[in-house]
């Protein structure tokens, strides 16, 4: 029996003044909705208004950045679990519409609370096995090429689906 959870991901990026301007603010909402006995927990938010803007670039990297997103799945002990999520997404801005952010977004995942030796997940989807004492940690990592982007508001909605296998 397949047991899903989903987490839908609201990203919001504020661009303001040029694209090189360091004043930003970001909004990010997660919810996970539980079916079975799977759970996933946001333990802390992407943070995109601290990173600096590197050649009209935002990058968080889900293994060495302390900007990263953090969630645990509690789930049973040594499961194996496939995780799916889009990887790309063009992002307009939501009043003229003229403004684009292209986002690659980027998973790691480790059975211990420790960034550092977290692995890489392939993109798009991957197979993690959750740890012996019932959880695996995911860091949520992404670029934002915002050499397109004009004053404005963009929202993302990244879903991230898991299940049992």
């Amino acid at each position: 029996m397949s047991k899903k959870v989903f987490l839908v991901f609201l990203l919001g990026v504020w661009i303001t003044g040029s694209a090189t301007a360091q004043n930003r603010s970001v909004a990010i909402r997660a919810t996970a909705i539980v079916m079975e006995n799977l759970q996933m927990i946001t333990v802390r938010d992407m943070d995109l208004a601290s990173p600096p803007i590197v050649e009209n670039r935002i990058t968080v990297n889900p293994i060495t950045s302390t900007y990263a997103g953090l969630f645990k799945i509690l789930g049973s002990p040594n499961a194996k679990i496939r995780i799916n999520y889009t990887p790309r997404e063009t992002l307009v801005e939501q009043n003229e519409g003229v403004g684009m952010v292209q986002a690659v977004y980027s998973l790691s995942a480790a059975p211990e609370d420790n960034q550092a030796n977290s692995f890489l997940l392939t993109q798009g989807n991957a197979d993690v096995t959750i740890g012996s004492m019932g959880v695996v940690f995911l860091w949520l990592g992404a670029e934002l090429d915002i050499s397109q982007a004009t004053m404005g508001s963009y929202v993302s909605e990244f879903v991230l689906e898991f299940e049992y296998m």
